[in-house]
Order: structure tokens, then C-alpha cells, then sequence
């Protein structure tokens, strides 16, 4: 249909091959656009060569955000043509990309894809492409449906070996997706901070599709970057099924929550017997009163119930905490590590999560929540800075986190 050309470039993909950007990049190819990749975290100095019809910035994680902004206004300046930016920081944050963009997409990109197409021909002009905002307003979304592209674009990005975080203890490690999103309201969470407890699922042939592009690499070992895998209780199953069938033994880990590690126990079994190694669950802090507050419907007892039975079936249970924030008293610090030898977490407790912080993002439930009303804050732009009353926990936090710096690990997710 055209035969326009489109930047997608990568401001910050949580240190991984851009998968975001490789889908967004496959979505246009399907619509005969000529599309370069970049990603401009791993190779900051290396502008592609324009013209442009049409660029589009990715920006997925807040780490990614004032890199997001520079790179909207850099790419802006070098090709002198429409800019537009997606991704769930470019959304919760849209009026201040507006200040750098013409547009930000307030939707999957895979979703209005035809219409950038035409917009990078030039046969539609910007205010008329669904859900992208801007100035003048947003026209509506389109219709829910399932993410669906050939296979994501990965050969227009480097390979999986230039990305340190792809070198696991399994071996090379290949990032899938399943679906965007969540359907859960955890109320610190930046993804239900920019999806408001919706889900956009992937296609299953999708998926599938980009599996074997990364077992034709040599992975062997996936990692489902999905914010929640049971979004969907068939597609990943699914996939890992298919992938199992067509590849021959595989490994794989993904990220849910502790109640459905305690309700979908037959699914994990199954999951175990084709290759399930490591579950990613976030257990923030074992008190229930920070448990109500961020509102994760599990108590402790609960954490304790999830680590028996990740025993029991058979793989590790690998947990992520924010041990700092607001309402946290000092003495349930000094008494966290104990927790974690007495649970048998210490073992596999990476440094990162004994210094985590909670990020007050803009958009973040938790501004609105009455739990912030007695707490000191100063607004920093692109978030909000608390201070903890008691000041031995402030010290207490700038110890551990240069103790986790020490050990090259401040980073626990890769949708935050």
C-alpha cells in the first residue's frame, strides 16, 4: 500500500532486544512500509541515515523516560517530520511528549498500524488516526482485538548476543510475549497505571512465530516478559505446547502472582513437564498492612502457602519485594532478612530487592490514595519524591542501595 519510510526507534527496553519496537516495526512492514530499526540505548551514537516520512519513539519503561523526551526532540530536529511516540510512559506522561511529538499513541501501535502507514504516506493527515493524541484532541480507539503480526521484526535490531541480559544461567535467553497489560490492580504498579486493568492479547500463531525465530538464534531458554503470563490460562500454554513439539526440550520462566501459583496448580504442573524452571512472583513486603495498601489480595500466610507449593511442584519461586516506602516501620526492616533465611527466599533474594524503593510515577494510583495524605512529598516532574518519617529508614535505605550498586544490581522489573 506505500512505500513510505518509518524510523521505529527504541528509547530504553529494560536493557533487552527492543521486542516492543520489533513488533511495532513487523505491524508496518505488513503494510508495505519500508521500516528501520534503532535502537538508541544500545547504540546512542548511531543515527540512522534519513529521510523519514515518519518516526516513531518507544518509550516502555520510566528508565526510558527523559531518554524518551531527548530522543522524540532529537529525532525531531535530524529528520524535520513527524514525530510519534508509544509505549506505557508515553501515555501516563502524553503532556509532556506533546511538548516534543506531534502525537502519542494511546493504544497498541500493532492496533492503528494501516493507518500509520498511510500517515507516513501522506494519504491521511495525523488527526486522522485513531487513538493517537494530540493538540487538537484523540479520535477514538478501534476496536479490541488480539495483537497479530507476521513475526516481530528482530533482524532490524542487534542480535540477542549484544545484550548483556540475555546471558541467563540457562544459556541465551530469549524474550517472548503473550499479552500487554493486566488484569490485576495492584495499586503501585505502573501497568495498571497505563492500562487501568485492561489486557491487549497477543495472536498465538504471533508468539509462536517469534519463538522459533529466536530457537533458530540457539535460545532454548525463554523468559515471557508478560506483566501477568495467566492473563490469557490457554495462550501461553499454548505456545509453550507448540514450541515443545516443533523444537524438541526447551526452558522457560515468566512472572505471575502468588494467588495463582496457590489456584492454577494443575496448570503448573503441566507447565513444569515441558520445561517451566523459574516464576517471577512480586511479594513487595511481608506485612499485611502494606499488603492492603497496595492492594494484592494476598496476605502473608499467602507468600508462605506459594513457596511450599513452588517446592512441591517443582520450580523456583523467585521473588521481587519493595521493602521501602512510606508506611514501613524500621524495625520491620532490621527483620526482613530473617524472613527470607526463615522462608528459604535468601538463596535466590537478588541484592536488588533488599533496597527497592516504590516509585511514585506520575499516574501512579497511589497519588490519589488517602494512605499518601500525611506523607512529606515534592513533585520532580516525571515523579514524586517521598521522604519516610523516620529517618533511620532513609538511612537505612541509602546503605542498602549502595550495597546493591556494589553488586551491579538496581533493577527489578522489566515493565517498570
Amino acid at each position: 500500500m506505500s512505500s513510505a519510510r518509518v524510523l521505529v526507534a527504541s528509547a530504553f527496553e529494560a536493557e533487552l532486544q527492543p521486542l516492543t519496537s520489533a513488533c511495532a516495526a513487523a505491524a508496518l512492514q505488513q503494510h508495505g512500509v519500508d521500516v528501520v530499526g534503532w535502537d538508541a540505548h544500545l547504540l546512542p551514537d548511531d543515527i540512522p541515515e534519513g529521510p523519514f516520512d515518519l518516526t516513531l519513539v518507544s518509550v516502555q519503561q520510566f528508565e526510558g523516560l527523559e531518554r524518551g523526551i531527548a530522543l522524540a526532540r532529537r529525532v525531531s530536529e535530524a529528520y524535520g517530520t513527524t514525530v510519534v511516540t508509544f509505549g506505557q510512559y508515553a501515555q501516563m506522561n502524553h503532556r509532556e511528549f506533546l511538548e516534543v511529538a506531534d502525537g502519542i499513541i494511546m493504544e497498541e501501535p500493532e492496533l492503528i498500524s494501516e493507518e500509520l502507514a498511510r500517515l507516513a504516506a501522506g494519504t491521511i493527515a495525523l488527526d486522522a488516526v485513531p487513538a493517537l493524541m494530540t493538540l487538537t484532541g484523540m479520535r477514538p480507539k478501534p476496536p479490541r482485538r488480539r495483537i497479530s503480526v507476521t513475526k516481530p521484526a528482530r533482524d532490524l535490531f542487534p542480535s540477542l548476543v549484544h545484550y548483556p541480559a540475555h546471558h541467563s544461567s540457562f544459556g541465551l535467553m530469549g524474550n517472548i510475549e503473550a499479552s500487554r497489560g493486566c488484569h490485576h490492580k495492584c495499586t503501585y504498579c505502573s501497568v495498571y497505571g497505563a492500562y487501568d486493568g485492561g489486557i491487549a492479547a497477543y495472536d498465538a500463531d504471533s508468539v509462536l512465530a517469534d519463538a522459533l525465530q529466536l530457537a533458530e538464534e540457539g535460545v532454548r531458554h525463554f523468559c515471557f516478559i508478560d506483566a501477568e503470563f495467566f492473563n490469557s490460562r490457554t495462550i501461553g500454554i499454548g505456545v509453550v505446547e507448540r514450541l515443545v513439539e516443533a523444537i524438541g526440550p526447551i526452558t522457560f520462566e515468566f512472572t505471575t502472582r502468588v494467588d495463582h501459583v496457590l489456584d492454577y496448580t494443575k496448570e503448573l504442573e503441566k507447565l513444569v513437564s515441558l520445561g517451566l524452571r523459574r516464576v517471577t512472583c512480586a511479594l513487595e513486603f511481608p506485612s499485611n498492612r502494606i499488603l492492603r495498601i497496595f492492594d494484592k489480595h494476598i496476605d502473608v500466610d499467602h507468600m508462605r502457602e506459594a513457596v511450599d507449593e513452588a517446592e512441591r511442584i517443582g520450580f523456583e519461586l523467585y521473588p521481587t519485594f519493595i521493602p521501602f516506602t512510606p508506611w514501613i516501620e524500621y524495625e520491620e526492616l532490621l527483620g526482613f532478612e530473617d524472613w527470607l533465611v526463615e522462608t528459604g527466599l535468601a538463596r535466590v533474594t537478588d541484592p536488588t530487592a533488599l533496597q527497592t524503593r516504590l516509585l511514585l510515577f506520575k499516574g501512579s494510583p497511589l497519588l490519589s490514595s488517602p494512605w499518601m495524605e500525611d506523607i512529606a512529598t515534592v513533585d520532580r516532574g516525571f515523579w514524586v519524591e517521598w521522604t519516610h518519617p523516620d529517618k533511620r529508614v532513609e538511612e537505612l535505605w541509602q546503605e542498602r542501595r549502595t550495597d546493591a550498586e556494589d553488586a551491579g544490581k538496581i533493577r527489578c522489573c522489566v515493565k517498570c
